[in-house]
C-alpha cells in the first residue's frame, strides 16, 4: 500500500491575556526537548516584552524626629 507518510507541522504558537493585562503562551507544539527549549525561549522574550509592568514610585517620604 503507501510506504511513505506525510507529516505536517503546525507550528501554531496560540497566546491569551488574563484579566490582568499579563500575556502568556497558552499551546506551543514542538517535535522534542531542544526545540521547545528554543522556543519557549523565544516566547517568553517575546512576551515579556508587553509584560512590563510600571511599578508606582512612592514619592512620600517619611520624616524621622532629630533628623533634620
Amino acid at each position: 500500500m503507501l510506504d511513505r507518510y506525510i507529516t505536517i507541522n503546525e507550528n501554531k504558537i496560540i497566546c491569551g491575556q488574563t484579566s490582568g493585562g499579563i500575556w502568556y503562551c497558552k499551546e506551543l507544539p514542538a517535535k522534542d526537548t531542544k526545540e521547545l527549549d528554543g522556543l519557549i525561549n523565544t516566547v517568553n522574550m517575546i512576551l515579556n516584552k508587553y509584560n512590563i509592568i510600571d511599578k508606582p514610585t512612592n514619592k512620600h517620604e517619611t520624616k524621622v524626629r532629630g533628623l533634620e
